[in-house]
């Protein structure tokens, strides 16, 4: 595999590092963070959820300095002691129930109650994705070096997160004229260096799939499904070329769709869920074989290491 567990847990300290680090950027600290952030969860919201999001800006607003802190001072320490390995089953436990809160509190459960969530958009949310690779490194106390989530079962669950992209994507909301093209084009003008260095494509997409929203949206269903598919029958020693082509599609969501998360503007919370959709690729990459390596360097006439031991 490419990432071993010690390296898949220090990468997801690095994620929640970063995180807490966006946390203490200038504008998170304004009245910017609420309006930009939080407000705009509520729309399309059921009555309850609305309401218990309206409480939390509310307080969110009256406190604004102490939330961003807390906010900033837990991701970071979250991301120290992962990085570190220090009490990493807490630590781990910790993630996943401040992921949660995260998700609901300031997230608004990325919208997937609106009708108006979307892979394009970030859907169901990076931060939902996180307690899962917390799952795969999170050691088990009969063998430390496997985690309480098999790295063998990650693929289903990543191919059903693909399924669940090409369902969200069938939502009526995706098929009405402009959806897609406004989604990409709210990204524009948000600040920062994505004026010059993410903007004028942005533009240039959102112009571009104003004309063919409906068979862009058709497509992605396709090779969402296709990808989930793919990722439940094939073989484990195939599966190379599919996490490539998924390492690829997601890229190509995070830059042309999320902006590459608006990490640019001053306003980002953390990455979008494209970045996260690579690590869960390098998470599923197959082991590799040592017998198989072996019969490779035979093939390639590599000289194999003889024994040291002595006949007795």
């Amino acid at each position: 595999m490419l990432l071993t567990q010690k390296r898949l847990r220090q990468l997801l300290g690095i994620l929640w590092l970063i995180d807490g680090l966006l946390q203490l950027q200038p504008q998170m600290f304004t009245m910017n963070m609420v309006n930009g952030v939080m407000v705009p969860t509520m729309d399309s919201q059921p009555a309850p959820i609305a309401a218990s999001l309206q409480w939390i800006i509310s307080v969110t607003t009256h406190n604004l300095v102490l939330v961003n802190l807390t906010i900033a001072i837990v991701q970071i320490a979250l991301g120290v002691l992962l990085i570190s390995g220090l009490w990493v089953r807490g630590t781990i436990i910790a993630s996943v129930v401040w992921a949660l809160v995260v998700w609901y509190g300031g997230e608004g459960m990325s919208m997937l109650l609106t009708g108006q969530a979307g892979i394009l958009t970030g859907a169901p949310g990076a931060v939902l994705l996180y307690p899962l690779l917390g799952l795969l490194v999170y050691p088990r106390k009969e063998d430390p070096e496997q985690g309480l989530l098999p790295r063998s079962s990650f693929r289903y669950i990543f191919a059903g997160f693909w399924f669940f992209a090409a369902l969200l994507q069938v939502q009526p909301y995706w098929w009405q004229d402009g959806q897609i093209s406004q989604a990409i084009g709210g990204m524009v003008g948000q600040g920062g260096l994505n004026g010059f260095l993410i903007d004028p494509l942005l533009q240039r997409v959102s112009d571009v799939t104003a004309h063919s929203e409906v068979p862009l949206n058709s497509a992605l269903i396709v090779v969402c499904l296709a990808l989930g598919f793919v990722l439940v029958f094939v073989k484990e020693k195939q599966m190379r070329p599919v996490l490539i082509a998924s390492i690829v599609v997601s890229i190509l969501i995070w830059w042309l769709a999320q902006g590459f998360g608006m990490i640019f503007t001053g306003m980002a919370t953390d990455f979008n869920s494209g970045l996260l959709l690579v690590v869960m690729a390098l998470a599923c990459w197959p082991r590799v074989s040592l017998q198989g390596v072996a019969q490779q360097r035979s093939v390639d006439g590599v000289p194999q290491p003889q024994s040291s031991a002595q006949p007795v």
